[in-house]
């Protein structure tokens, strides 16, 4: 008999399963989560291009190293999974598989079969370092021998450290393993940092979010201090909005107010989802992208209310949109479609 999910396949072999998000953040994702998800009982919680983007992790009796399969399971428009891909990849695995002499199943025996199948995902570099960061600290395992010049150069005054040679495992352990002191020494040496190591820092802390206030002021800055047309500013933008705290909701609001380019609009969507769960700044952002070409308004509407925390505040918002305004055509352009 088949079993039905991955989880019960993990679970069968008696295999300690770890699952971690990738995409939209790189973070770990409840195991209760996952089976909930994969039993079509809950949507995704954070959908990425349409797919549950995730990273299963785990360690075989028979191994050292933990093994790490990274899936892309297509979702439906409210982020339910849509399993017959995922019903395929298990039917592989299981004729795959190898009997232990005690009975159970080895499943490391089986993960050559992953680069065969359609939901198999190749993360990018930056994803790559984030996830191996982040295992190695939940499997409490030492941090890449990169951590070391990565912490003297973010957090330390050494005139001798420099940006040369550090590599990008290293930044993206100094971001996960960070303590709430190392955040605020790190937010007395922004101003110090190169161009590229400022970047690069802001592109792991989109995925790892800041905490502390007095780093968020940093950053908004550093932002402020930079023109227009500097590349170093979505990078900033991506890892303000990435905090939970409510000062970065409040530095988005002024924001909203006034014409964005589809660059900031996408990376509010992208990375600071979460504070457009405020009925005036949801608005806000509705009427700016609805100045978008019919294009990107739809891929960005489409994107965020596939969020389930976000769905319906999004679809309250829009019924909010005044009559013949551009938003309300936009609007209306989708509905006359859907309905024929």
């Amino acid at each position: 008999m088949l079993t039905p999910t991955l989880v019960d396949l993990f679970d069968h072999a008696d295999i300690t399963l770890r699952v971690y998000h990738l995409g939209r953040r790189v973070v770990p994702c409840p195991i209760d989560h996952f089976r909930d998800f994969e039993r079509q009982e809950i949507a995704w919680s954070q959908p990425w291009q349409s797919q549950a983007q995730v990273a299963l992790v785990f360690t075989p009796a028979s191994a050292d190293d933990p093994i790490i399969w990274c899936l892309a399971l297509p979702l439906d428009e409210q982020s339910m999974l849509v399993p017959a891909l995922r019903d395929g990849f298990l039917e592989q695995l299981m004729s795959a598989f190898k009997r232990q002499p005690d009975g159970s199943l080895a499943l490391d025996s089986a993960a050559e079969t992953l680069k065969e199948v359609a939901i198999a995902l190749q993360p990018n570099e930056l994803t790559k370092a984030l996830l191996h960061a982040r295992i190695a600290q939940d499997f409490k395992r030492p941090a890449s021998r990169f951590h070391a010049d990565a912490r003297t150069y973010y957090l330390s005054n050494d005139p001798a450290s420099t940006w040369q040679g550090l590599g990008l495992q290293g930044i993206a352990d100094l971001v996960v393993r960070r303590t709430d002191e190392d955040e605020t020494h790190l937010a007395g040496r922004l101003e110090e940092l190169s161009h590229q190591a400022l970047i690069a820092l802001c592109d792991c802390l989109a995925h790892a979010p800041i905490q502390q206030p007095s780093l968020l002021a940093a950053m908004v800055s550093r932002h402020q201090a930079m023109t227009t047309d500097d590349p170093g500013q979505q990078a900033i933008m991506g890892a303000i909005l990435a905090s939970p705290l409510e000062e970065a909701g409040l530095w988005l609001a002024p924001l909203l107010k006034h014409s964005m380019d589809i660059t900031a609009l996408a990376i509010i969507a992208a990375r600071g989802w979460h504070h457009l769960e405020h009925e005036q700044r949801s608005i806000d952002y509705l009427v700016n992208i609805s100045q978008l070409s019919t294009h990107d308004f739809r891929v960005l509407i489409k994107d965020l209310t596939r969020i389930p925390r976000l769905r319906l505040p999004m679809i309250m918002a829009m019924k909010q949109a005044s009559p013949g305004s551009t938003l309300w055509q936009q609007i209306d352009a989708i509905q006359r479609e859907q309905h024929g």
